[in-house]
């Protein structure tokens, strides 16, 4: 019998999971599209309305920082999105196997955050480690989901 908790993180992780394959399959479907895509910064109500007109001042800078970590090279994006796919695939797998009570999936997933971790930064460098960032929340879900190894087969 599957515990609430273990339901609940398997909930969670099958709606992270189905977003980051949606997310992997639209950035590969058309790179260059969203390695143009400008971060938007917003602007206060009571800043002036000459500033608030002028679109050089309305965007943020295009470089891939923490406020906009999209990189502006399409084969950059493709190498994120290949990785991140990868990642959502198998880490999927794992918690398809877990919510079936099956202790194996709790490796494939500790594998599929791994790979989630490493791929980003094996493509692009340091420069990965912003889009990669999510794929730590995935081993807090590693650790709560050694919590419930003893109820899994």
């Amino acid at each position: 019998m599957r515990s609430q908790f273990l339901t609940i993180l398997c909930v969670f992780s099958f709606l992270s999971c189905g977003w980051g394959l949606i997310e992997s399959g639209i950035a590969l479907a058309d790179p260059e599209r969203v390695a143009n895509t400008v971060q938007t910064s917003r602007q206060p109500a009571s800043a002036p309305a000459a500033d608030r007109a002028d679109p050089k001042a309305f965007y943020e800078d295009r470089g891939a920082n923490a406020d906009n970590p999209t990189p502006e090279n399409p084969s950059v994006v493709r190498q994120l999105s290949l990785s991140q796919l990868v990642y959502s695939l198998i880490t999927l797998v794992g918690v398809v196997l877990m919510f079936r009570l099956r202790k194996v999936g709790f490796y494939i997933y500790v594998a599929g955050v791994v790979l989630g971790i490493a791929l980003p930064l094996y493509f692009v460098g340091l420069a990965g480690f912003n889009t990669s960032f999510g794929a730590f929340f995935s081993v807090l879900f590693a650790v709560m989901y050694g919590f419930c190894l003893r109820e899994m087969k």
